[in-house]
């Protein structure tokens, strides 16, 4: 199938474009995007704080425009990519009228819980520099949603919940942003690293759940990575990352279909 519209796609933390390749090709007879009639493009991998990836990120959508692909485009990212993603209309509202969707794969809107990490690594010697962006109590945080939060306890659940301070910014008028989330159970909180109401921003952002034991971060895009696994124990399969690409068919205008229950996966 000939590409008529462009999908420009950006990795998450310390992740290189080819994570994203399964849903851009498919897998194992299972067409991807590119089947659908999209030019996927990957951002090449970066790992710089996030305002410094936006400006590289502005600049490959230029370099783009000039390349001449069909705009406006759609925006696709996953984990911090979506934070990428949602930045670029913040730093470039100006602009937004090149972006037709902005869809999230995992993004921790709200922030992640990264006291552990930081320990990871230093071990790994992991390069990113980017996770003090993701913290909850983040400056880059309170930037791209205009205000910052607190933990309560919510006194019906007894789970922990964070309270933003005032209404955040979702986004310049005009528009369109998802949100993709995983959620290990119908009664779990996420995905195993990013909590459910943190991708959706406490409920604000139009979402599509996949849900079952094998729903778990790094398989919502089909990608299994062993380092995760030796810390989270995330298994892959190809149940999962079909349901994420239909919605992000749907949530472009690709497919049109009504909202069904998603299988156990």
């Amino acid at each position: 199938m000939q590409a008529s519209r462009t999908m420009l796609m950006l990795p998450g933390y310390n992740e290189p474009s080819e994570h994203l390749q399964t849903l851009a090709n498919g897998r194992h007879g299972l067409p991807g995007l590119r089947a659908h009639g999209f030019e996927c493009v990957m951002l090449p991998p970066c790992y710089e704080r996030l305002r410094d990836r936006i400006d590289r990120l502005a600049e490959y959508i230029a370099d783009l425009r000039r390349k001449e692909y069909p705009f406006p485009i759609v925006l696709v990212g996953y984990s911090l990519g979506g934070l990428v993603a949602r930045g670029y209309l913040r730093a470039y509202p100006h602009l937004a009228h090149e972006i037709d969707a902005t869809i999230m794969i995992g993004t921790p809107n709200f922030g992640v819980t990264t006291y552990v990490i930081p320990h990871i690594v230093r071990l790994l010697r992991i390069p990113d520099q980017a996770l003090d962006d993701l913290s909850y109590k983040s400056d880059y945080l309170a930037w791209l949603n205009g205000t910052s939060g607190h933990w309560e306890v919510d006194s019906r659940t007894r789970r922990r919940v964070w309270v933003l301070g005032r209404e955040p910014w979702l986004g310049p008028a005009e528009s369109r942003a998802y949100v993709i989330a995983g959620l290990l159970s119908a009664r779990a909180d996420g995905d195993g690293i990013v909590r459910a109401d943190s991708a959706s921003l406490g409920s604000r952002f139009p979402t599509h759940y996949v849900i079952g034991p094998n729903c778990n971060h790094m398989n919502i895009i089909g990608n299994f990575d062993p380092v995760v696994f030796l810390w989270t124990g995330f298994l892959v399969n190809d149940l999962v990352w079909p349901q994420t690409l239909r919605a992000i068919l749907r949530f472009s205008g690709a497919l049109q279909v009504a909202t069904a229950k998603q299988p156990v996966a």
